[in-house]
Parts: structure tokens; sequence; C-alpha cells
């Protein structure tokens, strides 16, 4: 199998290169409950062994997908992250949907959220099975089908079409994530970050500059999409308070916000006033950040983190960092309640449960 590439990064290389200190080749890698830190390249780091490859039915590797990432994500995107960190925020709209793709394809990407994906469609699908099986013990005939209600977040109301399961089919489906675990969040995180990317593209862009001594950190999970409410559960990109951050390299942070985040100022805004028309190529910010700021930020990135955090310094704070345990996000799952009784596909009215699963990507 000469030529294929086999060992795929979920963090890119040249991403990561940009936290060397200067004539360095080597990074400090601090791992969640290991002893010690140790140093290595950054070719060495967050990846693993065909990760985005799939064997084909006749035996065959297909790899297309970790070539179109890094056709269509890693080679035009890394360029325009060079030129942010370097001091040019001057952007072409294009040069900024570019990096707006590589930050939400980076964000879903990683093992942490692709495991999540998958483990929690595996989840549904058993779910599903539980709830016939539940409903044919009420009704004392078999239930071989479940309708899922498909809506944006958690209402009825909201719900845009119904999707059938048939058991069959789902003991097909559980068959195949058997044999290809990774399967949907393979098939799915690309699709999501073209939607999570028209979402960046539109928000406030803002640089942090460091201005002193310390140095940004970054990890296996580098993209922090702040968004939790006083419940410590997400509320999702398209909440006006979530905020975006991205360590850009060792001395620049990208922090992306949504436009007109006082809501209560847009709805009270005249319907007369004329519109702002958009600029031609929106205004990236730029602030200094001195070495208070840089520690909230990385401590922050650390946190976010899930098994490694990569610096192109020894911190010993890191070291503390790893030995304590990991916090789990909260997940919004959330199961619908409400029930109805209908009768579909000439089979005789049946319970179904209005089921949407609220997923935040962070």
């Amino acid at each position: 199998m000469a030529g294929i590439p086999r060992r795929h990064h979920f963090v890119t290389q040249a991403y990561l290169d940009g936290f060397l200190l200067p004539g360095e080749k080597h990074l400090c890698c601090y791992g969640r409950k290991k002893s010690a830190p140790f140093v290595t390249s950054p070719e060495n780091l967050a990846n693993r062994h065909d990760y985005y490859s799939f064997k084909r039915p006749d035996g065959t590797i297909d790899y297309s997908l970790e070539t179109q990432i890094g056709s269509e994500i890693e080679s035009p995107g890394i360029p325009v992250i060079q030129k942010i960190a370097a001091g040019k925020t001057n952007l072409s709209n294009a040069e900024r949907s570019i990096l707006a793709k590589l930050i939400a394809l980076q964000s879903v990407r990683v093992p942490f959220e692709r495991n999540f994906m998958d483990s929690n469609h595996r989840e549904n699908l058993l779910g599903y099975l539980s709830d016939m099986d539940e409903e044919s013990r009420r009704l004392g005939v078999p239930v071989n089908s479940i309708e899922v209600g498909v809506a944006p977040r958690d209402d009825p109301r909201l719900i845009q079409k119904w999707v059938t399961f048939r058991r069959a089919d789902i003991f097909a489906m559980l068959k195949e994530l058997d044999e290809d675990p990774g399967r949907t969040s393979r098939e799915t995180f690309f699709g999501l970050a073209d939607h999570l990317a028209k979402i960046l593209v539109g928000m406030e862009w803002t640089v942090y500059r460091a201005s002193g001594k310390s140095r940004l950190i970054t990890s296996d999970r580098p993209v922090i999409v702040d968004s939790a409410n006083e419940a410590g559960v997400g509320r999702g990109l398209n909440d006006m308070r979530t905020t975006v951050s991205f360590p850009l390299n060792g001395t620049a942070l990208l922090q992306l916000k949504h436009r007109n985040r006082l809501v209560e100022a847009v709805r009270k805004r005249s319907r007369s006033a004329p519109a702002c028309p958009k600029p031609a190529n929106p205004v990236i910010a730029e602030l200094p950040a001195d070495d208070a700021v840089i520690g909230s930020l990385n401590i922050l990135q650390a946190n976010h983190a899930h098994l490694w955090v990569f610096s192109g310094c020894g911190q010993e704070w890191l070291s503390v960092w790893a030995q304590e345990p990991l916090k789990e996000p909260k997940r919004a799952a959330k199961l619908l309640d409400t029930e109805e009784t209908i009768s579909t596909h000439g089979e005789p009215a049946r319970r179904t449960r209005k089921r949407e699963f609220v997923v935040d990507h962070r």
C-alpha cells in the first residue's frame, strides 16, 4: 500500500507547527493522567491510523476523505491562519470563508466529537427499539416501526418532517455500525462543518495578540465554542451569546462573536431606519493580550482539552492540570415527551413518540 496515507491528523500538523518556539522542532505535550510531559515533533501528534479511511467491500482502503480534507480545507486554510498570525488581517471574503471552513471542520473532526456522534447515533437506534418494545407490551401486539420527528430544536410545533424507522432496518444499521464503528461521524462531520462555517463567517472576528512573554497553547480540541448556559448545557452556535475561540499560533488567538449581541436592541431598532450595508471585506479587530490575558485564555484551552495539551515551552501549571479528572461537558440530547396516537401506512393506530436530539458541537 505504498503511497497511501495511513496516519491521519485530526489536528493539522502545519497548524501545530505554529506553536513551536523560533528555531525549535518539538512541542511539550501534557496528557491527562500522564506522570510527566514529553517533547516530540508536531508530525507525531494528534493523529491516528486510518482515522478517515474505511474498507471497501472488495477489501481495498478508501482514503479519499483524508485527501479531500487536505486539498479542500488544510491546503487553502493554513496560509490564511499564517497570514492573520503575521498581523495581516485584511482578509478577502474568500479567505474569510476558507478559514471559517477550517475552524468548523477542526471543531467537529476531533476524536472527542466523533466518538460522541457515533455513540449518540447508536443510543438513538437502541432507544427506538426500546420504544417499540414498550409499545408492544402496552398494546399487546407487535410494534415494529417508530416515527421520529425532525425539528431544529426541542419544540414539537417546529417539527419539519417525520422519518420512519422499522425494526428490521435498525437491526441492519446496528450491524453496519458493529462492522464500521466510525461510519456515522465519518459520513456526517464534513457536511456538519459546512453548516457551521456559514454561521462562523458572518460573526465578528477579533484577533488577540500576545504583548508579553507568555505564549498561547493548543490542544486536541483547539476550537472552543463557549455556549453553556447557567446549567452548564450548551445552547448551540446559533445562540447570540455564543463565543468561539481558536488559537492561531503561539502568539495570536482568533475570537468570534455574533453581531448585534444585544438582542433587545436589535428588536427595538426602527423598521424605517435604513439598513447598514455590509462592508465588502469585514474588518477584523485587533487587541493586545498581556500575560494575564494569555494565562486566562490558556486555562480555558486546557479545560476544554480532551486528553492532550500542546505548548511551545514547558509550563509547570500544566503538570498539575494533567492530574485533574476529565470533566465531560453536559450534552443536550433532549427527548420530547409529547405523544399522540396516529395511523400511517394503513397500519392500526399506534402510539408513537416525537423525538428530537439536540447536539451541541463544542
